[in-house]
């Protein structure tokens, strides 16, 4: 059953919307897949998950003509592990890249063995394109875009290098693309995007868009509609960021429909992690001022709800029926779900659960997760390291996290608390014990982010909240 308080935080942005009921019909056995990612976008920047101030018409629209979930989780509080879940299909427990990389980018992408959800597709006949955001290997080695799967790739193939909006080139396949001074990244990758969709095909793709936006800087080419607002520059900016993504994402399901496109298309729209920790004037005044993390406490790099839960809406007319689920359902979960659509099979060892039976509306059918699990690692100031931890029991809906591996757990009930502030830990004794022998024991260690790097606790600031 839904928790209320997100049912009631959204379901009215739904009834505005909503137009119609669209009917179950029966797709092509291999549909095309667009797989449109946010950067840092929170669980309430969007309209229809209750956001009040960022104009986001369109994304509102899809989620009113296709399936939003209340409950989905990125794979992970910050970018590179969350990626490195989503196109492998293993969780962070149990994944190779744990972290965001420290420097050593010969070391801390992607490897050969590494199989993304492009070589998979690619085996299942599909062509594969990603524009945008890679941050999983740069160009020239194993972890690069077009050495894991993509027949092509423009955008940034490091993290560091997408924080440049206005960049004088960006990568594309193994060469580079020169840009005109002032062009803004985003435009490219819609403009690409839409005139990839444009083709003529005479295969099903999967088109993976990895926007940059809304992460900072925040620095967009116009800050239409909310010029006139009474607001710091800062949230202008922010806003208008969401709302040029939206009207893009808008273009590109208009153009799917326009095509004939559509009803063989399934969209999937994310964020990577929740929105980012250093805004306005203040810590996290920004966050605060769009309510960017809804009901949810925590922030990115928070193992927290508001650091690891994210908006998705799953679209496709004529085969995905409109409504809400509350199907607890995480990145690793595309992996199968994409395979099985494509009619491959998915590769071993992997922590992901095919999501189809509930695309399909068969939610009875629907396999189900016992725990999702999360980690941050970051080097502290006196030269050491320190974690945070998070786990979710799926069948009861209850959450652990703790800052060290020393450090006694956090445990709230998400049912009943879901901003995470009343620890039940000492009441619910014999759960809290289940929970910590998961902590201690299900996370495979890792030459580059080893367990010895979480002994040590990173607690979240007041601020955070």
């Amino acid at each position: 059953m839904f928790h209320s308080r997100i049912v009631c935080h959204i379901c009215w942005a739904l009834l505005w919307c909503l137009s119609g009921f669209c009917g179950i019909a029966t797709a092509s056995d291999k549909p095309n897949i667009i797989y449109i990612l946010a950067d840092d976008l929170g669980y309430g920047d969007l309209g229809v998950m209750g956001q009040k101030h960022i104009l986001t018409p369109n994304l509102d629209r899809m989620a009113a003509e296709g399936l939003l979930f209340t409950q989905h989780y990125a794979g992970g509080p910050v970018c590179g592990p969350s990626r490195a879940c989503l196109m492998t299909g293993m969780s962070q427990a149990i994944g190779y890249i744990k972290g965001n990389p420290g420097g050593d980018w010969r070391k801390e992408n992607l490897r050969d063995q590494d199989v993304t959800i492009a070589e998979k597709l690619k085996e299942a006949g599909y062509e594969t394109v990603c524009y945008g955001k890679w941050g999983l290997g740069p160009q020239g080695r194993s972890g690069y875009a077009t050495q894991q799967g993509f027949d092509h790739f423009i955008g940034y193939d490091t993290h560091v290098a997408a924080h440049n909006y206005y960049p004088k080139q960006l990568c594309k396949d193994n060469g580079k693309l020169e840009l005109t001074k002032g062009t803004y990244s985003h435009d490219v990758f819609t403009d690409k995007a839409l005139e990839y969709i444009r083709r003529e095909h005479n295969k099903p793709f999967f088109l993976y868009l990895a926007y940059t936006i809304p992460h900072s800087p925040f620095n967009p080419p116009d800050i239409a509609p909310y010029a006139d607002k009474d607001w710091p520059d800062v949230h202008k900016k922010y806003a208008a960021m969401i709302t040029r993504m939206d009207r893009d994402i808008g273009k590109v399901l208009a153009l799917l429909k326009e095509k004939g496109l559509a009803e063989n298309t399934l969209v999937i729209f994310s964020s990577d992690n929740g929105p980012q920790s250093s805004y306005g004037t203040g810590p996290n005044a920004m966050t605060r001022f769009f309510d960017s993390n809804g009901p949810l406490s925590g922030i990115k790099r928070d193992t927290l709800e508001g650091g690891v839960r994210v908006p998705m809406i799953a679209w496709q007319p004529g085969t995905i029926e409109p409504g809400l689920s509350g199907h607890v359902s995480g990145f690793q979960d595309m992996m199968p779900t994409f395979c099985e659509l494509a009619g491959v099979q998915p590769p071993k060892g992997i922590d992901g659960i095919s999501m189809v039976p509930v695309l399909r509306n068969k939610p009875d059918e629907q396999p189900k997760h016992d725990v999702l699990y999360w980690e941050f690692i970051r080097m502290l100031p006196n030269g050491t390291a320190g974690g945070r931890q998070g786990v979710l029991h799926v069948g009861e809906n209850v959450k652990a996290v703790r800052y060290g591996t020393n450090s006694p757990l956090e445990v709230y009930d998400l049912d009943n608390d879901l901003d995470e502030s009343d620890d039940i830990s000492r009441r619910a004794t014999e759960l809290t014990q289940t929970l910590k022998r998961y902590l201690d024991e299900a996370r495979s260690d890792s030459e580059l982010w080893p367990h010895k790097m979480l002994e040590e606790g990173w607690a979240p600031p007041k601020s955070s909240d």
